[in-house]
């Protein structure tokens, strides 16, 4: 469960839509204690599902890959570069040091506010965004049987 403290206004979530039972994008508009608002539409902390932080999400967020560096997956930022691993995303600033890592992109995008003083800017496109676009994949099917005698 994602806990409050880790919440800023701006913030990407999955959340699911039922009763499709599909996923999508939504982005932290109001915080209260238990609630979020998210896109006009009030949930809970516990239906908040963290985007992990990948490859994708780091372009869609305006880092570029390093092309040169081959055997590992280098991204470079304006303020910070990253290397994307099974571990999530290590950030490193210019003289190499390690910044915090960091496997959710509601993380990367605190870690870059306390850093820049500057939201990260991330650049969904509308089939992102869309209820329907992204299945849950562990979600249990139910029938739902009549029975008219």
């Amino acid at each position: 469960m994602v806990k409050l403290y880790e919440l800023r206004i701006g913030n990407f979530f999955h959340v699911e839509l039922p009763p499709t039972q599909k996923k999508n994008i939504k982005q932290v508009r109001e915080i209260r204690q238990k609630h979020v608002l998210l896109d006009g539409v009030w949930f809970h902390l516990d239906e908040l599902i963290p985007i992990p932080l990948t490859e994708e999400i780091l372009l869609k967020c305006g880092f570029t890959k390093f092309e040169w560096i081959r055997e590992s997956n280098v991204f470079q930022g304006t303020y910070f570069n990253c290397k994307v691993d099974e571990n999530g995303v290590q950030a490193f600033g210019a003289d190499l040091n390690n910044l915090k890592p960091v496997k959710y992109l509601h993380e990367f995008q605190n870690l870059f506010f306390q850093l820049t003083d500057t939201e990260l800017e991330v650049h969904f496109t509308e089939s992102d965004l869309a209820e329907d676009e992204i299945e849950l994949s562990a979600k249990p099917q139910f029938v739902v049987l009549s029975s008219n005698a």
